[in-house]
């Protein structure tokens, strides 16, 4: 049989009425039955006995239609004109019973939104026992963090800790050539997501601690208090994703999640898209796996799918097509996402120094202290680069404000009740001098103490004499549940996992104990519908699991045991093969076992997930640093330790670490196999360590740098880390004299030494073929605001006339550059043009040298032009160039016209 005209209008345009239509299935079907299209059974088939999405059913609606014949579409057409007139149906403004949505109800469920919202995102302190809400929005303090907006993200090998490179990511940020943006603040990330209509995905990346989730949380909190954006904002965690083990439909999520909602989420949903902004926070932590590929297309928010399906759909805007999406991810998980699918990346990368002392002045409680801490971090180079996260900054001002306050209670009772010396020696504080934390280890061994001494049990509001002498019994009573909880965290570094569930804390006899709640953070997830409620659990900082990992293996160590005992067998049989492979004989006392078994582990492990629990574990194993936190450790005798147990009263450096460790650690920079990430982590091992052999090995490199041409040499250089060099030159500030010249140094090796190249006055750079991508580097360093170069030779560089572009822009910043040396380097009369555009700009140089760059008559016109706008030049050498010999007369014409410019020149 024939079809008729509507029949067939309906067929061609059926991807149509699915795609544009669904929401108002509901509507249509009303219409079609009481206009006698469709009987009662029609549609209960259509609806499925409401397990169909609305997709499903128009599906559904438009093959009934078609079996009815041509009378049923035309009376579909006819529905679908009234849909047209009236955009917003009462069906579509109905609630999950049925009944009809009024905007005053509407604009209620909203109010409550934002409420909840405004309680779930108020501004937190790490330590959750300190949280502060603000529900009201009048208390909301929030320290501006630092961004990087680009429209790519280039995600490198992991090779080292992230935590390593948060020093260095505002000198350099590893995106793809041409796509780095400027750097930002809260305000274009909020423009973007609450103001912009961009339907896209924004990632928003940064290392853990960086300040991820407190911008997520400042984010809702603008929402909140704003008035101008329509946005509706909708915030999941991949925390509590992790926790839903059943299929669900998008719409049935909310509900659970949302229940405030549940009247009105039907018609969120449906009405626009384009007004919803949904956050996706910690896709690190997202334990299912995404599959790109091969997950089925679903567009409909009521049909239920794993969660793993329901992340893509999501991302690739299936579901919710128009929204818009912000995902948020430590560096290493970017990756699960293809960068096709997300229009702009966010970098955090964290507190830049002004915003550093902002958060002190804002914890502290005075300015003079502040800026005490301000500056002695600022003294301490490794300590300053790990101040760019925001998370060790709060870590630094709990660990050093919290003593200074009682120590200067405790030094005014002594002095004023003339105490025994043996009580001020007994007494550990964090003095001025030689016992004052300079390393990582110690900061988080003073933070670990402030927090047990100062902020449990009560204590918080205690910060006196007494909890200071007491502290030695305090620590003491802590001691097994810092090792269950040392225990806990040791087992999830191995295994690679963050987040614990009851079961994980119940083995090991935490609970809801004090201190648990003081370094673990848990996350609630309540399904009404079952009535259950799972908690999953988090340490407050990744770098705090570390540090107790590590406190736990030193504690096991020292008292005989085995820290790997109790864990997964399938682990120790892996363990086990790396050691057998490993390059150290487990032979000797059973606390140096243990300690070599574990770098012998990290060594088999390339990633680098493992550098920081090393570092803290080689600064444990110094008596000095472990003295901080006197009553925790068992009694050590005195062969483990072949040291003192005491750090010395009087001048004395500090003892480091055992012999046989910091042999340990020496022989893995001279292992040839291992990564020169891997043997950079070794010397932050031995700074932790106390090693005084770390300026000798800088004495080392810089005979190799002085020694040049012999084969022996190069061979021996080649095996160096330029990373390596960086951080033992931070080591030195004395250095003022960087030679590097005829290294064979290139691009990738300048941008490796970025973190120091600022801070030396002279920088010999000549016979190295750096190129245009090496003068991008050299870019950062003369843009630092701490800047320091005043000489800047780079003869026979391979710059080239691009390379001098790049440079020439970014000395029209600088003040502090006086002598540029750029012989060799080819620049021609396009590169003379830079650098005459660079002295219309530039007062600073007084001495500029471009001998032998192929440049002619013109350039020199060009370069004589620019001097006449400037009057602070006073050499310029030109020596071999292809000048003819009318332009070498006009030239020293020229310089006869200025008596304090010197020009050289040669036919």
């Amino acid at each position: 049989m024939a079809l008729g005209p509507c029949c067939t209008d309906l067929m061609k345009r059926r991807v149509e009425l699915v795609e544009g239509w669904s929401r108002h299935v509901a509507f249509l079907l009303d219409l079609l039955y009481k206009l006698g299209a469709l009987t009662e059974e029609d549609v209960d088939s259509v609806r499925g006995g409401g397990c169909r999405g609305e997709r499903e059913r128009m599906r559904r609606l438009l093959d009934v239609l078609h079996g009815r014949g041509e009378e049923a579409c035309r009376a579909f057409q006819h529905a679908l004109q009234q849909v047209s007139a009236d955009p917003q149906p009462p069906p579509s403004d109905s609630n999950s019973c049925g009944q009809s949505l009024t905007f005053p109800e509407l604009q209620g469920a909203m109010r409550k939104h934002k409420e909840i919202l405004a309680l779930e995102h108020s501004p937190m302190d790490y330590l959750s026992i300190r949280g502060r809400a603000a529900a009201d929005g009048s208390n909301c303090t929030f320290i501006e963090t630092t961004l990087l907006q680009s429209v790519g993200f280039l995600v490198p090998p992991r090779y080292q800790h992230e935590a390593t490179d948060a020093g260095d990511a505002f000198r350099t940020v590893e995106v793809p050539p041409g796509t780095q943006g400027p750097t930002c603040g809260f305000s274009t990330l909020c423009q973007s997501l609450l103001f912009g209509r961009d339907d896209g995905v924004i990632f928003l990346c940064g290392v853990a601690g960086s300040g991820k989730t407190t911008l997520v949380r400042q984010l809702v909190h603008e929402w909140v208090v704003s008035e101008e954006t329509q946005k509706v904002i909708i915030s999941l965690s991949f925390r509590e994703l992790n926790l839903v083990s059943e299929p669900q439909s998008l719409q049935d999520l909310l509900c659970v999640h949302y229940s405030h909602l549940r009247p009105v989420l039907a018609h969120i949903l449906a009405s626009d898209p384009s007004k919803i902004l949904l956050i996706l926070d910690g896709l690190d932590e997202f334990r299912i796996p995404l599959d790109f590929d091969r997950t089925p297309k679903c567009s409909d928010p009521e049909l239920a799918q794993s969660m793993g399906s329901m992340v893509v759909n999501l991302i690739k805007g299936n579901l919710l097509p128009g929204r818009s999406l912000l995902l948020t991810s430590r560096p290493y998980a970017v990756t699960k996402v293809p960068l096709q699918l997300v229009s702009v990346f966010f970098t955090v990368l964290g507190f830049s120094p002004e915003q550093q002392h902002q958060y002190f002045l804002r914890t502290c409680q005075t300015a003079e202290a502040a800026d005490v801490i301000q500056h002695y971090v600022s003294s301490h180079k490794p300590l300053l680069r790990m101040c760019h996260i925001p998370a060790f900054c709060w870590i630094v001002a709990t660990a050093l404000q919290n003593f200074s306050n009682a120590q200067e209670s405790l030094q005014q009772k002594l002095d004023d009740k003339q105490e025994s010396v043996a009580l001020k020696t007994r007494v550990v504080v964090v003095p001025q001098g030689p016992g004052k934390p300079t390393t990582i280890t110690e900061i988080y061994c003073c933070f670990l103490k402030a927090i047990i001494v100062f902020h449990t049990e009560g204590r918080e509001a205690n910060l006196g004499v007494n909890r200071l002498q007491e502290a030695p019994q305090v620590m003491q009573g802590m001691r097994s549940l810092l090792r269950d909880l040392g225990g806990l965290a040791f087992r999830g570094l191995l295994e690679r996992r963050f987040l614990f569930d009851n079961s994980d804390l119940g083995s090991l006899a935490l609970g809801h104990c004090e201190l648990s709640r003081a370094f673990l953070v848990e996350t609630l997830r309540e399904d009404r519908t079952s009535l259950v409620c799972e908690k999953s659990f988090h340490f407050i900082h990744t770098s705090l699991q570390e540090f107790l990992a590590a406190l736990y293996y030193v504690q096991q160590s020292l008292s005989g045991r085995d820290p790997f005992s109790g864990h997964k067998p399938g682990l120790l049989e892996v363990m086990r093969k790396a050691l057998e492979a490993g390059r150290y004989r487990l032979i000797g006392p059973s606390y140096h076992r243990h300690i070599k078994k574990v770098f012998c582990w990290s060594e088999s492990h390339q990633s680098g997930h493992l550098d920081l629990f090393c570092r803290f574990l080689s600064g444990l194993l110094v008596p000095s640093t472990r003295q901080i936190l006197e009553g925790l450790f068992p009694q050590e005798p005195q062969k483990l330790l072949s040291v003192p147990a005491c750090r010395a009263a009087g001048p004395v450096p500090p003892a480091s670490a055992p012999p046989f460790f910091l042999k340990l650690l020496r022989s893995q920079l001279q292992h040839r196999e291992l990564r020169p990430e891997r043997q950079v982590n070794a010397c932050h091992c031995l700074y932790e360590a106390l090693d005084p052999g770390l300026p000798q090995r800088l004495e080392r490199w810089l005979r190799l740098l002085a020694q040049q041409g012999e084969p022996a040499l190069e061979r021996q250089r080649q095996q160096q880390d330029w990373s390596e060099l960086a951080f033992l030159l931070e080591l030195s500030p004395a250095l003022q004299d960087l030679n590097l010249e005829a290294q064979d140094l290139r691009a990738d090796g300048l941008r490796r030494l970025l973190p120091v190249l600022h801070l030396f006055h002279t920088l010999r750079l000549a016979q190295n073929p750096l190129g245009p991508e090496g003068a991008a580097v050299l870019c950062l360093a003369v843009r630092n605001p701490d800047c320091r170069i005043e000489k800047l030779w780079l003869v026979a560089t391979d710059l080239g006339c691009n390379g001098v572009e790049i440079l020439s822009d970014a000395l029209k910043e600088n003040r502090t550059v006086v002598d540029l040396r750029m012989a060799i380097n080819s620049i021609g009369d396009k590169g003379a043009g830079h650098l005459a555009e660079l002295l219309r700009h530039n007062h600073t140089l007084r001495d500029i040298r471009l001998r032998d760059n192929h440049v002619t008559d013109k350039g020199a016109e060009l370069l004589m032009a620019a001097l006449k706008d400037n009057n602070t030049l006073e050499f310029l050498w030109l020596f071999d160039n292809k000048f003819s010999k009318d332009g070498v007369r006009k030239l020293k014409e020229f310089a006869k016209s200025r008596s304090t410019l010197d020009i050289k020149v040669c036919v």
